[in-house]
C-alpha cells in the first residue's frame, strides 16, 4: 500500500495539514474500497492491513507528530507512549542538557580555530563566494564581528592557490576594507545579567543629572526673583512657602491685573466720520 516515495497523506489522498475528520472520512473511503470482503484477493488483502497502519498512525495525535518529524511509519509506531520515554531517559542519560554556557564554551574553542577556517573555506567554495549564504552557514558567525577575519581567511588561502576568487566575493571584500575593524573579535560575550546592571547605572546617572539640573533652575529662581535675607527664602528643594509670602505674591499678581484692566465706562469712544 506504501509505495516507496509515497509518503501516508498521499496514500489516504488528503494534504499534510488535515483535520482528523477529514482523515476519517478518507480511511473510510479507502476501507470501504478495499475491505476483504468486497475483495477477496490476497494483495488486497495485505493493501487492507497497511491503510489500517497508517490510520492507526495518523488518527493519533502524538504517533502523527512522530511521523511528521521522521517521515517513518516504523518509527511512528515504535517512538510513543512508554517505549519512547524509556529510549528518550536513556539517551538523556547518555548525553547531558546543553546549556548556554556549553554553547559559549564551544563557540569560545571554535571560532578563531583551524577547523572554523577550513569551514570558510568549504561554504565559500560550494556557495561561490556569496558570503551571506557563508555567514548563514559556518558556526557561530557574525559577519559584524567576522567580516575582517573572514576575509582574511579566503584571502590567503586565494594567494596560496587552495581557492579560487570567485566574482560576487569582490565587491564584498571591497566593501569590508573599507571598515575599521573590530577590536577584538575573538572576545566572549559579556555577561547579560552585568550588562542589565550597567544599563540601571546610566539611568541612575540620567536621573541624577536630571534633578541636579531641577535644583539649579530653582536656584537660579531665587537669585532673580527672592531678596537675600527674606523671612520666606528657599532653602531646598523641599522648603515650603510660608503664609506671608503667599499673600504678598496675591496682592502683586492682583495689582497686576488692576493696571492691566481698564474698566468699560472709562474706554475710549471712537470716533465716527461724518458724512
Amino acid at each position: 500500500m506504501e509505495r516507496e516515495g509515497r509518503c501516508l497523506y498521499e496514500v489516504l489522498g488528503v494534504e499534510k495539514d488535515a483535520s482528523q475528520e477529514d482523515i476519517k472520512k478518507a480511511f473510510r473511503k479507502l476501507a470501504l474500497r478495499l475491505h476483504p470482503d468486497k475483495n477477496p484477493g490476497d494483495e488486497d488483502s495485505s493493501k487492507f492491513q497497511s491503510l489500517q497502519r497508517i490510520y492507526a498512525v495518523l488518527s493519533d495525535p502524538e504517533r502523527r507528530k512522530v511521523y511528521d518529524q521522521t517521515g517513518s511509519l516504523d518509527d511512528s509506531e515504535q517512538l510513543v507512549g512508554e517505549d519512547f520515554d524509556n529510549l528518550y531517559n536513556y539517551f538523556r542519560n547518555i548525553y547531558k542538557e546543553v546549556t548556554e554556557d556549553d554553547i559559549d564554551g564551544f563557540a569560545a574553542g571554535f571560532r578563531g580555530s583551524q577547523e572554523e577556517s577550513e569551514e570558510v573555506l568549504q561554504y565559500y567554495e560550494r556557495f561561490r563566494g556569496d558570503m551571506r549564504q557563508v555567514f548563514d552557514w559556518v558556526m557561530c558567525s557574525e559577519e559584524k564581528k567576522d567580516a575582517h577575519r573572514f576575509r582574511d581567511i579566503i584571502l590567503a588561502a586565494v594567494e596560496e592557490g587552495r581557492v579560487k576568487l570567485f566574482k560576487p566575493f569582490k565587491p564584498w571584500s571591497e566593501k569590508v576594507a573599507k571598515q575599521p575593524r573590530p577590536k577584538n573579535p575573538l572576545a566572549k560575550k559579556k555577561n547579560t545579567s552585568k550588562a542589565e546592571g550597567s544599563d540601571q547605572q546610566l539611568i541612575a546617572q540620567i536621573r541624577g543629572a536630571g534633578a541636579s539640573r531641577m535644583d539649579s533652575a530653582f536656584a537660579k529662581l531665587e537669585a532673580k526673583y527672592c531678596k537675600p535675607g527674606a523671612k520666606g527664602k528657599r532653602k531646598g528643594k523641599d522648603a515650603e512657602l510660608t503664609e506671608e509670602d503667599f499673600a504678598k505674591a496675591q496682592q502683586k499678581v492682583q495689582s497686576r491685573k488692576e493696571k492691566n484692566t481698564v474698566p468699560l465706562a472709562e474706554k475710549p469712544k471712537k470716533k465716527r466720520i461724518g458724512k
